[in-house]
């Protein structure tokens, strides 16, 4: 499924404002590219020319929110990564390769420019844990995007004060939200399953 395909797909579900798409823009990837003297991979390529969002986009999740960055934020200096902006120096365990395009409370987000198949996947690692450890969460921008707001709606967009009872039966969504999120889960991202979902007990 490309990228145009999954937003369709979320604006069939999702209450939200979708802030994708609005704009084409052939300058900001080609810029990225010469600076580096690099080809970005196709599908990130292609997120960047069309689809990228103007403002940050933030998808509610169990605990911090998942944060999509703005065409302006996407460049090479990445701060606390690999840029010390407050030292003004480089970090040097970052690999070149690594591109972050969103974050969950400072939790990189990224795709790897040396993977040049036709989808990207997408990964995140933990900020803080030592070595980063990058583990895929997606094969690609666009099931990402889908699984991300999944659970965005799962947590707001059904009537409830709130989504989740945590309790002596443990942490599980409410039946409502569950009984749509955990197929749709379960259909959209595949292996990655667990990792969406898998902070509840009842999924």
């Amino acid at each position: 499924m490309d990228i145009s395909d999954s937003l369709e797909l979320i604006k069939s579900f999702y209450k939200g404002s979708i802030e994708f798409g609005r704009i084409q823009d052939l300058s900001k990837s080609a810029a990225i590219e010469k600076e580096k003297n690099v080809t970005l991979p196709p599908e990130f390529k292609q997120y960047i020319d069309n689809f990228i969002p103007l403002s940050d986009v933030y998808f509610t999740g169990v605990g911090n929110p998942l944060e999509i960055h703005c065409r302006a934020r996407i460049s090479w200096l990445m701060d606390g990564y690999n840029y010390n902006f407050v030292l003004n120096e480089t970090i040097d365990d970052w690999d070149e390769n690594w591109f972050i395009f969103a974050d969950e409370g400072a939790d990189p987000v990224i795709v790897k420019l040396n993977e040049q198949e036709q989808h990207s996947v997408v990964y995140k690692a933990m900020h803080g844990a030592g070595e980063w450890e990058f583990e895929p969460i997606a094969d690609s921008i666009g099931q990402f995007l889908i699984c991300a707001a999944a659970v965005d709606h799962a947590l707001t967009g059904f009537d409830h004060e709130d989504a989740i009872i945590d309790d002596e039966s443990g942490f599980n969504l409410v039946q409502q939200s569950a009984e749509w999120l955990f197929p749709f889960i379960k259909q959209q991202a595949g292996h990655y399953y667990e990792h969406w979902v898998s902070v509840f007990d009842n999924c």
